[in-house]
């Protein structure tokens, strides 16, 4: 269901299913290791991976349950490989099913996530989220990219948005 190649890596795939697995292949295809957090069920969609980009064994899962009538958000992440997760979700909504989550380019620990209302933000790796939806209305964000210096949102029947300029969110410190 999504597909994440490795920006550090070439032979580094992150893959996720509509039906609650996760497998990642470190040698370009050729072997795949199923590394599912334990705790997802059958019919949680992993709607978005996001390899890491600083380094190969980091990556984040959005996960959608919306199927399984589990309106509650949910983000994975791992820093070994996917060996280990973690659920990151301390301050996104009840209700706000999560479809996806990105990584910055250019500073680590910064990461955004959309939900079914509206588009997030952590400085610290997902630790701590804070809403970053400034004028956008309440609206199903399916995709977001950070491009260059900008962020560009895709909605569910709302066209798409543009937060230009994200170099503040860069320097804000992580406390």
């Amino acid at each position: 269901y999504t597909i994440a190649p490795s920006p550090r890596s070439l032979n580094t795939i992150w893959v996720g299913s509509d039906d609650g697995l996760i497998h990642v292949t470190h040698d370009g295809g050729q072997t795949w290791k199923d590394v599912t957090p334990q705790g997802l069920v059958p019919w949680s969609k992993i709607s978005i991976m996001d390899a890491g980009h600083f380094d190969t064994l980091t990556a984040y899962a959005a996960v959608n349950t919306l199927r399984l009538d589990d309106l509650r958000p949910h983000v994975y992440r791992t820093h070994d490989g996917g060996k280990n997760w973690t659920e990151i979700t301390a301050g996104l909504p009840p209700g706000g099913v999560v479809n996806v989550v990105r990584e910055d380019a250019q500073r680590k620990g910064l990461l955004f996530a959309g939900t079914e209302q509206a588009v997030y933000v952590s400085f610290d790796d997902g630790d701590h989220w804070q809403s970053l939806r400034l004028n956008m209305p309440a609206t199903s964000i399916r995709d977001l990219i950070i491009k260059d210096n900008d962020i560009a949102v895709g909605t569910h029947g709302r066209s798409f948005w543009i937060l230009d300029d994200i170099t503040l969110l860069r320097q804000v410190a992580d406390s």
